[in-house]
């Protein structure tokens, strides 16, 4: 995960399916061997104390830590959407589907805007305060230059640079952090 090692950690991956993050996480953990590794399984909230005090840990979770969790300063300076968050089928959108004749419409006025509300909530994790700053990274080939839905999420999120090179992210990093982000959790203790 050259994005982790970029902002020397200090990341959020979010994940829309239990099964896939647990996958990606086991698949990672060796090469990602340089950061505290954090899973947060269903009901693991105790997980995100222990993120916090890592100093510059990976936190692997489900879209529920997308929403409602407070994550503010440096402890946060990376987050990483593996999927885009389109809504789960449930009761109340097959109803709102079967007032619509045309799938399109449907996709365009119910289930695009609902992905963007929550990938919008998701991107506040990483700006909670007006001095915060975060890369965003969208891993999801729909959001992709030539993907489906750029265009959307491009217009829905804040204003910010773009980029899909990956010695932009380290710059950035580099010029916004200080010197006490670049240090290890165990030197800072000794």
């Amino acid at each position: 995960m050259q994005i982790v090692s970029a902002t020397h950690g200090h990341t959020l991956i979010l994940f829309t399916s239990y099964w896939l993050m647990e996958r990606v996480f086991y698949g990672l953990k060796e090469q990602l061997s340089d950061y505290p590794l954090f899973l947060m399984g269903r009901g693991r909230l105790d997980v995100i104390s222990s993120f916090r005090r890592s100093g510059n840990g990976v936190l692997f979770a489900s879209d529920s830590a997308g929403e409602g969790i407070d994550l503010a300063g440096d402890i946060l300076s990376s987050l990483i959407v593996v999927k885009l968050p389109f809504p789960v089928p449930d009761p109340v959108m097959e109803y709102q589907r079967n007032q619509y004749e045309d799938f399109d419409l449907y996709r365009r006025d119910i289930i695009i805007p609902e992905m963007l509300i929550k990938l919008r909530q998701w991107f506040g994790r990483g700006i909670r305060r007006e001095q915060d700053t975060a890369v965003f990274s969208i891993l999801d080939s729909r959001a992709s230059l030539r993907g489906r839905y750029r265009a959307e999420i491009l217009n829905t999120l804040p204003t910010m640079p773009v980029t899909d090179r990956l010695m932009d992210v380290a710059d950035f990093i580099i010029r916004k952090k200080t010197d006490s982000y670049f240090m290890d959790k165990d030197r800072e203790e000794e």
